[in-house]
């Protein structure tokens, strides 16, 4: 290897090391809100669907404005847009965590996640730069470990933390790991310039090209389909599993661990056959969510299907970025920027679907409680808490003369 070889295999290295943390931060700010839905809507008296708005808003704000933003930062270093970008998500999670003010909680969602796209899309750009050209998909295996650790473990670590009601916390925390992490990415960060500018003609063409669209689509579809189900997952173990929030959590974060041996499969078949293995994992995928429900009642019984859940899971999302990056590899920071716009119109799709089906298909797993017959007869026997969750919320008066009669809530002044 050369030494120019050895300068730019260890820059790489280094910058991975540092991508790895920091997207996780930024990432898990995205999807750490899901598991605290319930309790941010009870603490601001506000309903559960206003509340989904975090998520729902912050997924549209990637989609919408990710491609332009991108556009823009293309132009600046990396190590600049990394620390500018852990400094907004610092500041904007403080703000959630401080505030009492929905319509500003809101604000500082739909600015973090507008920069999202921006900041995936400098991890496409220095493994391209920096990665030989035969290894690009293992390459960007590696450097969505950062994206999948932040979606997978996002929820297990959010209701571990706010284990005691106190939903700011994750969000306190968020915001500490984000200034704790700036000074070391600004420092230690390699000094790579800002990319040869692609011209904005070149990275447009991309939507011009039926193929590159028939990858956008196909995220739509697989991310839809993935986080009808995933979306509500801690309420199905909680429900149908029987654990308590604890065992929640800890069983979401082994469910993450899991999802790390996904993406490791993912990156060593990226380079050779990136289609094949997506419709291999895709179709793993839709076995063990059926295998799932079928387990109903037994950690045991569910814990392999629930394994191969996490690994199929994880190595879809990882082959996704992989294969529409390689299919633009014109404007590979653009690709990665379309292709997680298009995932996050695809999560939004997939939880308002995976919402509705929940008191329509109530013995499927897309729901916020497992009416099966493992569960269905202790419903009513269940805390008044949990009942609530079952069913989903649904109806604002008869939640609050519920929690009237049980002494739970003050009426109105």
């Amino acid at each position: 290897m050369t030494p120019t070889g050895d300068r730019s295999e260890k820059a790489l290295g280094t910058a991975l090391w540092l991508l790895a943390p920091t997207t996780t931060i930024v990432v898990a700010a995205e999807f750490i809100v899901v598991g605290l839905l319930p309790l941010i809507a009870e603490d601001l008296r506000i309903p559960l669907a206003q509340a989904g708005a975090l998520a729902g808003w912050y997924a549209f704000s990637a989609a919408v404005a990710g491609p332009f933003v991108t556009l823009i930062v293309g132009r600046l270093s990396p190590r600049f847009i990394l620390t500018s970008t852990l400094l907004l998500y610092a500041i904007a999670n403080l703000v959630v965590a401080l505030v009492s003010d929905f319509g500003i909680m809101l604000l500082a969602r739909v600015v973090q996640d507008a920069v999202l796209p921006g900041f995936i899309s400098v991890g496409a750009s220095v493994v391209t730069r920096l990665a030989p050209s035969h290894e690009h998909g293992k390459g960007l295996a590696r450097a969505n470990i950062g994206f999948v650790l932040g979606v997978l473990l996002a929820l297990p670590t959010g209701v571990a933390l706010a284990q005691g009601g106190n939903w700011r916390l994750p969000f306190i925390v968020l915001a500490t790991a984000s200034l704790s992490l700036t000074p070391l990415v600004s420092a230690l960060f390699p000094k790579i310039p800002a990319a040869k500018s692609i011209g904005v003609g070149v990275q447009l063409s991309l939507l011009r090209q039926p193929l590159f669209l028939a990858h956008l689509g196909l995220s739509v579809l697989i991310f839809s389909a993935m986080f009808s189900a995933y979306t509500y997952l801690g309420a199905w173990i909680e429900e149908a599993l029987g654990l308590s929030p604890l065992g929640v959590a800890l069983t979401l974060f082994l469910f993450g661990v899991g999802g790390l041996l996904g993406n490791g499969i993912a990156g060593r078949f990226a380079d050779r056959s990136p289609l094949m293995a997506m419709v291999v994992a895709t179709s793993a995928l839709v076995v063990a969510v059926n295998l799932a429900t079928l387990a109903s009642g037994s950690i045991l019984l569910a814990s392999v299907p629930l394994l191969f859940w996490s690994v199929s899971h994880t190595a879809s999302v990882a082959l996704s970025q992989i294969r529409v990056t390689l299919a633009g590899r014109e404007a590979p920071p653009f690709a990665m920027t379309m292709n997680i716009s298009f995932a996050n119109f695809g999560i939004a799709v997939g939880t308002l679907g995976g919402g509705r089906v929940i008191p329509v298909r109530s013995s499927t797993i897309h729901g916020n409680c497992q009416m099966s017959p493992f569960n269905t007869k202790d419903t009513a026997r269940r805390p008044e808490s949990r009942r609530r969750r079952c069913t989903g919320w649904r109806d604002d008066e008869n939640r609050a003369s519920s929690a009237l009669r049980n002494g739970r809530a003050r009426p109105p002044a």
